[in-house]
Parts: C-alpha cells; structure tokens; sequence
C-alpha cells in the first residue's frame, strides 16, 4: 500500500504531519503490541509496513528544508535597504492597494 499525500490536495485527510507520523505510528504500534501473544507479534509486525511514495519522500524534504530555513532572502534585503537609503525605491500604490482588497476578498470567503 502506497501513501499519497499530495493526492488529498485539501490535506483534510491528514491528521498527522510527515515529521509526527512515524513517532504516532510508534506509539499505537507498542500499545497494540501490549495486548498480542509473542507468536502474533512475529505475524503482525512482519505484515505491517509504510511504503511512501516520491511525491511524500519530495514533500517532506522541502518541509524539513523550509523548517531549517530563516525564511529571509537576505540578498533581497539588502538590495530593499540601499534602494531605500539612496532614494531610488519606489512604492507602486495600485499594486499595494490591489494585493489589500485581494487580501480582504481571501480572509472574507474563508471566514465568510
């Protein structure tokens, strides 16, 4: 059996995160394994198994890299702050206003 995570595109199917899953799965498995006989543990635990597929391998390594991430383009930055102190940057206000009203319109249809 495959898992595939990106095939739920709403994710309402996921309850837990790729990085929390294994440490759940661990979890229920030693509880589960209180209550079976040593001679079913064997049969059990040689017939579970997760296999995940590319797309979930893909997507929890871009998790764990943004996890790791600043989340700041510090080249950007920088290229923001002398823009800034030479004057040179300029506010385009249709497009900030705009990127406002879209903003509002998002935050209404979910909390509607």
């Amino acid at each position: 059996m495959a898992i595939d995570v990106l095939s739920d595109r709403s994710y309402n199917g996921v309850k837990e995160s790729v990085a929390t899953a294994k440490t759940v799965a661990t979890k229920t498995s030693a509880k589960a394994s209180a209550n079976i006989s040593t001679a079913d543990k064997t049969y059990v635990a040689a017939q579970d198994a997760v296999v995940l597929t590319d797309s979930a391998k893909t997507l929890a390594k871009a998790k764990q890299i943004a996890k790791d991430s600043s989340g700041i383009d510090s080249a950007k930055v920088e290229k923001l702050k002398k823009a800034i102190n030479d004057g040179s940057y300029k506010i385009n206000y249709e497009s900030v206003a705009n990127k406002l009203i879209d903003s509002e319109d998002e935050i209404s249809s979910i909390f509607g």
